[in-house]
């Protein structure tokens, strides 16, 4: 690393802290009188108050670190830009692409802490923030399932219309038994009611049809049961609990039951997607400001405020729109929340370019 670059780079962490923190400091002390009134109503004690103000960092920091990385590149560049470093280094023949690269490396590597705050440490945070409040995570089961489906490892799709967890017992049950490679149906077996024996470990059906696909022929059993037919009452159901209280592997772990139960996931995928997407609004945005700040304005660090502020929000409403449409199931959550970065990453690109001349 040269010595231009280890000042590019002190500089503009520099920036970034001090923007950082004078966000971080905003956003906390717009919920001291919540905290306050907590304490004062007995539902905290004092030092659970400041518990719960540790426990809304990692939140803080994911919300506000791209507008730190915005403000605090303005700001940076802002600076070598009045000073005319800017002018003396492109004349020198150090091109603004060069002059940026570390700190879009930085930026970078900020987006990669956002993530890991994103993926674990807010979680924990949002989890014990609730708890101190006394709000209540359920973490049971739900006792009764209708209109579910699962599918196990034998390739065996189960379907039915209702489904009592507690006691084992199902109503209008189908079970779909299909080839190895999951695209070619063997048997349909229908039943009128299912037991689940928790000593054998088995579903026994009862009044049962069973149609043969390959020989077109139908059996009528007054009971059938195989030792397959093992997964048990709990696994038809998910726990229905926020994903935001539940880290990445977690998140991942839970949604992947509730597509084999046939629940709603949108809202999990969402959230997931956004964890993916938005901790790289940071490395995104900087193109933005690094390209905005570096020629020189008088007045310059009003105007930098009123600039970040402007992406800033911009990028975030931007980004909620179409989280809105990932959720209501007109685009893939994913794509949804990559389509405000590719967005804002073509504009900085566009405006890094003019930077050149």
């Amino acid at each position: 690393m040269k010595k231009l670059d280890i000042y590019i780079s002190k500089s503009f962490i520099k920036s970034f802290l001090i923007s950082l923190i004078a966000f971080i400091n905003i956003f906390i002390l717009s919920q001291l009188f919540k905290i306050f009134r907590y304490v004062g109503e007995g539902r905290l004690t004092p030092g659970e108050g400041v518990l719960y103000i540790l426990c809304m960092l990692p939140k803080i920091i994911m919300n506000v670190t791209p507008l730190a990385v915005l403000l605090g590149a303005l700001m940076f560049i802002s600076k070598m830009a009045s000073n005319l470093e800017i002018i003396s280094l492109k004349t020198a023949g150090i091109s603004f692409k060069r002059i940026i690269r570390f700190p879009l490396i930085i930026s970078f590597i900020i987006s990669i802490l956002v993530f890991i705050v994103n993926g674990y440490l807010y979680p924990k945070g949002e989890k014990k923030q609730r708890e101190l409040k006394g709000d209540v995570i359920s973490t049971l089961l739900p006792t009764e399932k209708r209109n579910g489906f699962i599918r196990d490892d034998h390739n065996n799709l189960y379907m039915f219309d209702y489904l009592n967890i507690i006691d084992g017992k199902a109503k209008k049950v189908k079970i779909i038994e299909l080839n190895d490679n999951f695209d070619k149906i063997d048997r349909v077996i229908f039943a009128e009611t299912a037991n689940f024996d928790k000593d054998e470990k088995v579903w026994k059906l009862k009044d049962v049809k069973i149609s043969n696909v390959e020989s077109k022929t139908q059996e009528n059993l007054k009971e059938y049961s195989s030792p397959e037919y093992k997964e048990e009452p709990e696994k038809f159901v998910a726990l229905l609990v926020d994903p935001r209280i539940l880290n990445n592997r977690e998140l991942k772990k839970e949604l992947s039951k509730l597509e084999n139960t046939g629940i709603d996931t949108r809202d999990g995928i969402s959230e997931i997607a956004n964890r993916y997407s938005f901790p790289f609004a940071s490395f995104i945005v900087v193109f933005l400001g690094l390209a905005l700040g570096s020629r020189y304005v008088r007045n310059s660090s009003a105007i930098n405020v009123i600039i970040s502020i402007f992406l800033g929000y911009g990028y975030y409403i931007v980004h909620a729109s179409f989280e809105a449409y990932g959720k209501n199931g007109y685009l893939n959550p994913f794509v949804c929340g990559w389509i405000p970065n590719i967005i804002f990453l073509i504009v900085g690109i566009y405006f890094i370019e003019k930077a050149e001349y």
